[in-house]
C-alpha cells in the first residue's frame, strides 16, 4: 500500500498542474457531492463521467449507475453544466435523466472575505419552466443553493473551508440544509487534493488527482460505506493563465 501511495504522489508531481475544483458527482465547480464558491478560469470547459453507488442516489434508483456531463464557464462568474444520469426502465431497457446546473458568483473571494456563490442543480425540466411547479417524474437532483468558501495559503498550501444552504424551493428535494466542507492541497504536490465534506445527508472522503495538466482523476466513499469514482477531462479555451477564485 505504501508503494501505491508513493506512485501516486510521483505521478501528481510529475505530470500533474494547478488543480481545478469541480464537484466531481455533479460535474460544477465543487468538492465531492457539494458544491463551493471557487470558480474556473473564464472560458474552461469540462467533460466528464462517474460512477455513482446506489447509496447515494435519490428514488427511483435502487441500483448502482453512472452519469457523463460537459460543463463551461462563461466570463470569470457564470458556470453552466448539463448532466446525463443513466436510469434503468421498468422494461429493463436503458434512459437517463438530464439536469442543468447554473452558477453565478456575485462576489470574488478578496484577503478579509470569502467569495459567493449562487446556484442551482435540476431546477428547469422538459416541458415545464417553472421551477415551483411540482413534477413527479423529473427533477430528481434538484436544488437552489447559497455557499461560501475561503482560501488560506500556510507556508504555500491551500487550504479552503466551505458552507452553505441547500434552500427547498419545492417538496421532496433531494437537497436539503447546511452542507460544508474542506479540501487540502499539499505545496510540494499542488495537482493532489484530499477532501472531506457534510453533504446534508452524509459524511464523505476522498481524494483527486490531476494528470497531464488535463485530466482528473477522483475517488471518493459516500456517508464512509459506498465507493464512487471519476475522470474528467479540462480545457481552457481562451488560454488564460491563472487559477479558480
Amino acid at each position: 500500500m505504501k508503494y501505491l501511495l508513493l506512485v501516486v504522489f510521483a505521478a501528481g508531481i510529475l505530470l500533474g498542474g494547478p488543480a481545478l475544483h469541480a464537484q466531481h458527482s455533479m460535474g460544477v465547480t465543487g468538492l465531492l457531492n457539494i458544491p463551493t464558491a471557487d470558480m474556473q478560469v473564464d472560458g474552461t470547459f469540462m467533460v466528464g463521467a462517474n460512477f455513482l453507488p446506489d447509496r447515494m442516489l435519490p428514488d427511483p434508483w435502487n441500483y448502482n449507475t453512472g452519469n457523463y456531463f460537459l460543463n463551461m464557464t462563461f466570463l470569470p462568474c457564470l458556470e453552466v453544466g448539463y448532466r446525463c444520469t443513466l436510469m434503468r426502465l421498468k422494461t429493463g431497457k436503458w434512459n437517463q435523466d438530464r439536469s442543468v446546473s447554473l452558477r453565478l458568483r456575485p462576489l470574488k473571494e478578496g484577503r478579509y472575505w470569502p467569495s459567493v456563490v449562487l446556484g442551482s442543480n435540476d431546477a428547469l425540466t422538459t416541458g415545464e419552466l417553472n421551477p415551483l411547479k411540482k413534477v413527479e417524474s423529473n427533477r430528481f437532483f434538484s436544488s437552489v443553493y447559497g455557499v461560501v468558501t475561503k482560501h488560506w495559503m500556510p507556508g504555500g498550501h491551500d487550504l479552503a473551508v466551505s458552507l452553505g444552504w441547500n434552500i427547498p424551493f419545492r417538496k421532496n428535494n433531494d437537497r436539503d440544509g447546511v452542507f460544508g466542507g474542506m479540501s487540502y492541497s499539499p505545496v510540494f504536490c499542488r495537482a493532489l487534493s484530499l477532501m472531506a465534506e457534510y453533504d446534508d445527508k452524509a459524511v464523505n472522503i476522498g481524494i483527486s488527482l490531476r494528470l497531464f495538466n488535463h485530466f482528473t482523476v477522483h475517488a471518493f466513499c459516500y456517508d464512509l460505506e459506498a465507493v464512487s469514482c471519476g475522470l474528467r477531462y479540462e480545457l481552457c479555451l481562451l488560454k488564460k493563465k491563472g487559477g479558480r477564485r
